[in-house]
């Protein structure tokens, strides 16, 4: 079982995510959607993919946007964001091959946010001036389906799993979408409870039918520490004076004052004097 949540959403929903292109152009690809999470948000999730893709496929702010076909039902913020700073030619090179690349890291972007059947094509053979250079296909999207708690073999289950549950629903409330922000929400909450080392929150097999995914969320509890007992007042130690020590039972009207004497080793108590 995968053992990172990073790895599990790249598998999951980036998956389907080809390219026909040289090897080189792979791995630019593949260090393009693995870099840190930049800034841009859509709809509550942190996408990545705003970085550049090549040396010659830059997400240049005012470069001329590239013409998308198949997004014109989805809400317009939600459209704007996902287009954004897609990777376009700003160098000597074929236009293709940066409409191959913004189709993948679109495409990618798409199934982060729960449209898991999302494929992107740029234009196949010579483009026309009218023919849209990348083409959307979203299917349906997704939805977090049922939810159920793990553990790891070495793990006890000191902490009910309906208390797991309960973190793992308020991030996921009934019907929400399958996206990466939801899961990376799931894993904050159940970590947040400090009960675990590790808390993996792992998407199934997709459900085509209902058109829900289900979680897995494995925990791994920490060890169990025992409590220090408490012990009455009168067991507790109390510390021990030389047998030479003066006693400082002694009862005074007006409190008593003490000090360390170095020279004896003893704390020496006397009487405050009474004031008249």
């Amino acid at each position: 079982m995968t053992r990172s949540l990073l790895s599990v959403l790249s598998c999951a929903l980036l998956s389907a995510c080809a390219t026909t292109r040289g090897a080189s152009d792979d791995a630019a690809l593949e260090s393009f959607l693995e870099s840190d999470p930049p800034s841009l948000v859509c709809d509550g999730t942190r996408l990545v993919g705003a970085t550049s893709f090549s040396e010659t496929c830059l997400p240049v702010e005012g470069a001329p946007r590239l013409t998308v076909a198949g997004m014109e039902l989805m809400d317009a913020p939600l459209r704007e964001c996902l287009l954004s700073k897609l990777p376009v030619e700003t160098g000597p090179v074929e236009p293709t091959e940066c409409q191959q690349g913004a189709a993948q890291v679109l495409q990618g972007r798409l199934r982060q946010l729960g449209w898991l059947e999302a494929t992107v094509s740029p234009p196949s053979g010579t483009p026309d001036m009218s023919e849209a250079q990348l083409t959307v296909q979203l299917g349906s999207r997704y939805r977090v389906g049922l939810l159920q708690v793990e553990r790891t073999e070495d793990s006890v289950g000191r902490v009910a799993p309906q208390r797991i549950l309960a973190k793992a629903y308020a991030a996921a409330p009934a019907g929400a979408w399958y996206t990466s922000g939801v899961l990376a929400a799931m894993h904050s909450r159940v970590f947040q409870m400090k009960k675990f080392r590790a808390v993996w929150v792992i998407g199934g097999e997709p459900d085509p039918q209902n058109k829900v995914v289900p979680v897995t969320i494995d925990v791994w509890e920490k060890p169990h520490k025992p409590k220090k007992p408490k012990l009455a007042r009168h067991e507790r130690p109390r510390p021990v004076l030389p047998d030479h020590c003066p006693r400082r039972g002694a009862i005074c009207f007006n409190g008593r004052d003490c000090h360390y004497d170095q020279q004896s080793g003893c704390i020496v108590c006397t009487c405050r004097p009474a004031c008249w």
